[in-house]
C-alpha cells in the first residue's frame, strides 16, 4: 500500500481514452491500480466524452481531476478552464500546456532501428503520422540509431494522416505508390501497429513478400492488431500501463497541492517513461546478409542464445577464421561479434524478466551467466536499467 499523507479521498475521472485499442484499455488499468494502492482515489466508470459540457460534470459528478487524451488545442483551452487540475496522455501536439506522461517515444524509434539492424537490414524507411509529434520523436529516434551505426545509410520516410482520417483502401493505395519506390530488400518502421498492418497488406499486392522482401516492425505491440494478418508483426512495447499508473499519481499530486497549478509554472510537466522492449514476430524473422559466414555466424549466435558463446565459437561455426570474420561480421552488420551475442543473451533475460517471476538468479542459470552479479553488470551496460527496473515496468499489480 503507498502511504499517503493526505486523509482526503479524491475523485477522477478519465476523458476521452478510447478503449478500442489496447493502449488506452492499459492506460486505464494502470490508472485504476494506482487508485486500488493508494486507497485514497475513486475512479469513475467509464470515460467523460470530448462533446459533453465539462464544467458542468465537474461540477455535477464531484470530481476532482481529469485524466485525458488530448489531441488538439481546443479540448486543451476547455480543460485549462475547468476548476480541477487535468493530466494529458498524448503525445500528438506539437507542445502541450497541460502535464503530460507519455512514453520515451525517441527510444520506441532506437528499438525499432535496433531490430532491423539485427536483420541485417541495410536499407531503411519508415512510415508516420502527419503532424503528430509522437511519430516525428519515434522518427528522429529511429534515425538517430541508425547514424550511430549506418552513418552512411538513408532512410525514407512516407507519411499519412491519423487513422481516423484515412484507412482502408485509400491507405493502402497510398503505401502502394511508396513502396514501390524504394528497393526490394528493406527495413521499415511504422509508428503504429495499423499502419505497419496497411504496410503488409500494401506489400503483397504489389507482389512483395513480409519478411522475406520486406521486414516491418509497429509500436503498440497489441495483442489483436499483431496477430491480424497472416503475418504476425513484430512491435515495439509501449509502457502503456504504467502510462496509466504515473498520470493518476502525478495528478493525485496536483489534487493533494503537492506540485503547483498550471498557470504558475513556466512550463507543465513532462513524463516521458522507458520504452525498452521489443516483442519479435514473423514479420522481422529474416536476415538479410549476402555473405554466407556472416549468416552461419549469426545463425550459429541466435540458436544459442541460452549459452555463454565465445568468439572463437562463432568464428569455427562461420567456417573462416576469426579475424576474417570479425572484418567481415562489422561490415555486414555495423557491429562487432561480441556485440551481437551479448544483443542476444540480454534480449533473452528481458524475456524471463516481462513473462515469468523468476528470480534473477535463476535466470543467470538459465542463461548461463556466472553469476547474477555479472548479469546484473552486464544488463545495466546494455539496456541502462537495472534487471529490477526493468522487470518493474510490467508490474502495476
Amino acid at each position: 500500500m503507498i502511504k499517503n499523507a493526505s486523509r482526503r479521498s479524491f475523485h477522477i475521472q478519465l476523458l476521452d481514452i478510447g478503449m478500442e485499442w489496447e493502449y488506452g484499455r492499459d492506460i486505464i488499468l494502470g490508472a485504476r491500480h494506482y487508485a486500488f494502492a493508494t486507497g485514497r482515489i475513486t475512479l469513475g466508470n467509464g470515460t467523460l466524452k470530448r462533446g459533453m459540457n465539462l464544467a458542468d460534470a465537474v461540477q455535477g459528478r464531484r470530481i476532482d481531476g481529469i485524466i485525458a487524451r488530448v489531441r488538439d488545442r481546443t479540448l486543451e483551452q476547455r480543460l485549462l478552464r475547468l476548476p480541477v487540475p487535468c493530466v494529458n496522455i498524448s503525445n500528438v501536439m506539437p507542445s502541450t500546456r497541460l502535464p503530460l506522461v507519455t512514453q520515451d517515444d525517441e527510444a520506441a524509434g532506437r528499438l525499432a532501428a535496433e531490430h532491423l539492424l539485427a536483420c541485417g537490414c541495410a536499407t531503411f524507411a519508415c512510415w508516420g503520422q502527419r503532424n503528430a509529434r509522437f511519430s516525428r520523436e519515434r522518427i528522429e529516434g529511429f534515425r538517430h540509431a541508425l547514424h550511430g551505426r549506418m552513418p552512411w545509410a538513408k532512410c525514407v520516410v512516407g507519411e499519412g494522416p491519423s487513422l481516423l482520417a484515412e484507412e482502408g483502401a485509400p491507405l493502402i493505395a497510398r503505401m502502394r505508390a511508396w513502396l514501390g519506390k524504394l528497393p526490394r530488400r528493406i527495413g521499415i518502421f511504422s509508428v503504429l501497429d495499423p499502419f505497419a498492418l496497411h504496410l503488409i497488406r500494401a506489400a503483397r499486392e504489389i507482389g512483395r513478400d513480409v519478411p522475406e522482401d520486406i521486414a516491418i516492425i509497429g509500436a503498440g505491440d497489441d495483442e489483436f492488431w499483431v496477430d491480424f494478418e497472416n503475418v504476425p508483426l513484430s512491435s515495439v512495447k509501449l509502457p502503456s500501463r504504467q502510462i496509466g499508473y504515473e498520470a493518476a499519481a502525478l495528478l493525485h499530486k496536483l489534487m493533494d497541492g503537492r506540485g503547483p497549478p498550471p498557470s504558475a509554472r513556466r512550463a507543465p510537466d513532462e513524463l516521458h517513461l522507458p520504452v525498452t522492449a521489443v516483442s519479435a514476430r514473423r514479420s522481422t524473422d529474416v536476415l538479410f546478409v549476402e555473405d554466407e559466414a556472416v549468416a552461419r555466424a549469426v545463425a550459429f549466435i541466435r540458436e544459442r542464445a541460452a549459452e555463454n558463446v565465445y568468439v572463437e565459437d562463432v568464428a569455427r561455426a562461420s567456417g573462416i577464421s576469426r579475424s576474417g570474420l570479425k572484418v567481415r561480421f562489422k561490415q555486414a552488420l555495423g557491429r562487432p561479434i561480441l556485440s551481437e551475442i551479448q544483443r542476444v543473451r540480454i534480449a533473452r533475460v528481458q524475456y524471463f524478466l516481462r513473462t515469468t517471476d523468476m528470480k534473477l538468479t535463476a535466470i543467470a542459470e538459465a542463461c548461463d551467466f556466472p553469476s547474477s552479479p555479472r548479469l546484473n553488470v552486464l544488463f545495466r551496460q546494455t539496456t541502462g536499467q537495472t534487471p529490477g527496473e526493468y522487470r518493474a515496468m510490467f508490474r502495476h499489480e
